[in-house]
């Protein structure tokens, strides 16, 4: 998604799916996104013994030109990779000992930080979902662990952050997850707090995801006071649905999710990230892979 926001801005730009590219110094620009729930530290699967990406974590730390953080600071990999390395309890992947770590310290000294790769006047706000919304013409403003009863106390224009002719609303799955069923909230004075907050930009809302079954394994970081959800299955599904709903009764909302249910009213695991994930895969973002070829304006509008 910010390769094609890149593209749109500056022209060209390759994108670095699972390592295929093998010289990043074929370039002069390298802009860097550091993940959707990024905490603060390398998550790193396998560790430093088996770590599939080794080789691509090498080619990256021998970049020698301008470098372009998406979104955060550039963290300091190269105290990360070095700690990893230097606490390891056994023999290490062998291309560990070719990761460049003085060019990764020139890289966090030099990095520039650009919050938005291209600005524009129609904006998605919302949780760490809200990235499934980008299409060319859009910047999307998408804010990790952000939940819509937080946003709402905020306010809206905290998350908008320049002029703008359309706004659409993305918030609420993580209070679905988390929080709803915990607090004993009633779905319909959030649901009221977010229609009048959205009301005040004429802002569009998009419905929630459907719930995933309880099995799914997901990282740490989508966790919240050690759980990776409160509530029973039926529990959150209920509180969605009513949710849904009512926004769409008192509001009116953009439905888009009846494709990634399964026979069982879950939402399907091959729709999602893998291996473990809460999000979306991006080959079924609603307006990504050719789906608005198919007439999803024309449906949503």
């Amino acid at each position: 998604m910010y390769g094609d926001m890149i593209k749109e801005k500056y022209g060209n730009c390759d994108v670095n799916y699972g390592g295929e590219i093998q010289d990043h110094n074929n370039y002069d620009n390298l802009w860097v996104y550091h993940g959707t729930d990024w905490s603060g530290g390398i998550n790193m699967f396998g560790g430093v013994y088996g770590f599939p990406y080794v080789k691509n974590t090498v080619n990256f730390s021998k970049f020698k030109g301008r470098v372009f953080s998406i979104g955060i600071d550039f963290p300091p990999y190269h105290e990360m990779v070095k700690s990893k390395l230097e606490s390891a309890k056994k023999e290490v992947q062998p291309e560990w000992h070719e990761v460049d770590l003085k060019n990764l310290e020139r890289m966090y000294n030099e990095a520039e930080r650009i919050d938005y790769p291209n600005p524009t006047r129609k904006i998605v706000i919302g949780d760490s979902h809200s990235i499934c919304m980008y299409r060319p013409g859009w910047t999307v403003n998408s804010v990790p662990f952000k939940t819509l009863n937080g946003a709402i106390n905020d306010g809206f224009d905290k998350y908008i952050p320049f002029d703008y002719e359309e706004i659409e609303c993305y918030f609420g799955n993580i209070d679905i997850r988390h929080h709803v069923i915990r607090l004993g909230q009633k779905i319909e004075d959030l649901a009221d707090r977010y229609i009048e907050e959205a009301n005040k930009y004429n802002a569009k809302i998009y419905e929630l995801l459907p719930i995933e079954d309880v099995s799914r394994r997901i990282p740490q970081s989508g966790y919240y006071k050690g759980q990776p959800f409160y509530g029973s299955w039926s529990e959150r599904n209920d509180a969605r649905n009513k949710f849904n709903d009512y926004i769409e009764k008192e509001y009116g909302i953009k439905r888009w999710t009846g494709h990634l249910f399964n026979k069982e009213g879950k939402l399907d695991f091959k729709y999602m990230e893998k291996p473990q994930s809460i999000h979306l895969s991006r080959e079924f973002y609603p307006y990504w892979n050719g789906i608005e070829a198919a007439g999803l304006e024309e449906f949503f509008a």
